[in-house]
């Protein structure tokens, strides 16, 4: 039997948030930390031996920075690098995380075993569009291609559409976010909150900056707009919203799976 992966005294993740990028993963995330009671950490990769530059971005950020030399690889596990950075980081605060890669998303399920789920997704083709965006916005065409995002769409959607349906056969309690009703109804936001258990409500422009997406913050502030970006206002051209209707047709599962289309 593997040894368990959280070290003694840290208790599960209250929530863990499945998502896709360009979902709004990291607002819902901001949104529902209150710090620094209340901590959900993004793209950790607490999995993996190095865990992301997010990570210490934030730790950095919340007064609990790691120094080069704790950072720095060892010949330790995942496990072994979790206890050593974060389980005093913990010590009495209750915590969730995200991550936006499906290959996550299990391993978080068997290794973390958080108490409730959340699966944040928005309609495939603003998905696409997003990115475009964000890439040329970035100058990181040479890593993110738009080939790159029809790859990504395509699999991180079905992806997201097996997890959704293996949550159902494991009965493990969540809830869909959908972005369009989380930033348009309070209603939504409330329904968040108290599958949650959390208060909801935090700065939704947090750690942005640091992250290398000062943009969001200039375009949608530190609290929740309800403001849609429509295709025809994004420094796009044709051939990427012609791209994105391609995407979306080949995203039909997810569409239909989560109520973007009937």
């Amino acid at each position: 039997m593997a040894e368990p992966f959280l070290p003694a005294g840290v208790e599960p993740p209250d929530f863990y948030v499945a998502a896709m990028g360009r979902s709004g993963s990291t607002m819902l995330s901001n949104w529902l930390a209150s710090p620094p009671d209340r901590l959900v950490f993004h793209e950790p990769f607490f999995l993996r031996p190095q865990n992301s530059r997010l990570l210490r971005i934030q730790l950095a950020e919340l007064g609990m920075a790691v120094s080069d030399e704790d950072w720095a690889g060892r010949d330790e596990t995942p496990a072994q690098r979790f206890a050593r950075l974060m389980a005093p980081r913990l010590q009495g605060r209750r915590w969730g995380l995200k991550e936006v890669l499906c290959e996550e998303h299990v391993r978080i399920l068997d290794a973390l075993a958080p108490r409730k789920v959340l699966i944040a997704v928005r309609n495939i083709a603003d998905v696409a569009l997003s990115f475009f965006e964000k890439h040329r916005l970035q100058d990181n065409l040479d890593r993110f291609s738009d080939e790159w995002v029809e790859r990504y769409c395509i699999a991180e959607s079905a992806g997201l559409v097996d997890y959704h349906r293996l949550l159902h056969a494991r009965a493990i309690p969540h809830h869909v976010v959908r972005y369009e009703d989380f930033i348009a109804l309070e209603a939504e936001r409330d329904a968040v909150a108290r599958f949650v258990g959390w208060p909801g409500g935090g700065p939704t422009g947090d750690h942005f900056a640091a992250f290398d997406r000062a943009f969001e913050v200039e375009r949608h502030g530190h609290s929740i707009s309800d403001q849609i970006r429509s295709r025809d206002h994004r420094s796009l051209n044709l051939t990427q919203l012609r791209l994105s209707d391609i995407i979306a047709e080949q995203c039909t599962d997810y569409q239909v799976e989560f109520g973007y289309i009937a």
